[in-house]
């Protein structure tokens, strides 16, 4: 995903579907389980397995995926992991070999709410809330909570972009995804989940891969967090001053953005200027 989208969903999956559903502090939610291992199927454009590894409540993942996508006749192998720690988020591609590393964006949203007093922390979780409403309703989403059981746990469903998401009831545990952009469906079913430890050795580099720092990254998700905090603080006062930074957010070359990806994320950013009256 380019960076422009990614800069977009970052702001709308950190801060407002989070907020919006009444949590006071959706960055340090602990699991219902310490440990487990979660097996996906992948079908649709992007075929293939999937295996979520959790500890620590959530506090750590690692994913790793295995699978082919069909494109325009060709067929791309990808294998990846994704190891995610509370300061840090390393990606590899075991296929180029390569890996990086950038600072987990939920750290700075962390960093940025802890330097608020408590009064402003009221204002960001009433804000948020309301807000959170207003950004669903604007990107013709929807939230329903315990909408379906899966695997034996009764899961939140949220829609919004084309997509459907159910999560274990208040966690970002996703264990059905449904897709339709544009034409390209991408289904993601949880087939199995066992509660339990887990070997350390998936939460390690992968062998000869040494992960590379990420200074974009790292950037972009700092001004992430500090705008959108501000943003919920005083909704008013960051109109105000900072006419249209939210549309500076991403780049504006269109050749950074996938044509599949164009319309998701005008979408997206109609949703975010609805929010300040832009």
């Amino acid at each position: 995903m380019k960076r422009g989208l990614a800069a977009v969903l970052t702001l709308a999956l950190l801060v407002l579907p989070c907020l919006a559903m009444g949590a006071k502090s959706p960055w340090e939610r602990k699991l219902p389980f310490e440990g487990a291992t979660i097996s996906y199927t992948l079908s649709g454009m992007e075929t293939g397995e999937e295996v979520l590894y959790i500890r620590k409540y959530g506090a750590e993942t690692a994913q790793y995926r295995t699978t082919k996508t069909s494109m325009l006749g060709m067929t791309i192998i990808n294998r990846s992991v994704e190891i995610i720690t509370p300061d840090w988020v390393y990606s590899f591609d075991l296929q180029e070999g390569t890996g990086t590393k950038s600072i987990n964006p939920q750290k700075l949203m962390i960093e940025e709410y802890q330097k608020l007093s408590a009064a402003e922390k009221q204002k960001v979780e009433k804000n948020a809330e309301e807000m959170g409403a207003g950004f669903m309703s604007g990107m013709h989403g929807s939230l329903e909570k315990n909408a379906k059981e899966i695997l034996g746990y009764s899961c939140d469903k949220i829609s919004v972009l084309g997509s459907t998401v159910y999560s274990i009831h208040n966690t970002p545990i996703a264990l059905l995804t449904e897709s339709n952009i544009m034409g390209v469906t991408v289904k993601s079913a949880a087939t199995k989940l066992d509660k339990g430890a887990v070997d350390d050795k998936y939460f390690q580099y992968p062998e000869g891969i040494v992960p590379q720092p990420d200074p974009d990254s790292d950037q972009m998700a700092r001004m992430l967090a500090e705008q959108s905090i501000a943003m919920l603080k005083d909704p008013e006062a960051f109109k105000e001053d900072n006419q249209g930074s939210i549309m500076n957010m991403v780049p504006r070359k269109s050749a950074e953005i996938p044509p599949e990806e164009q319309q998701q994320l005008e979408e997206a950013m109609k949703a975010l200027k609805g929010l300040f009256g832009q």
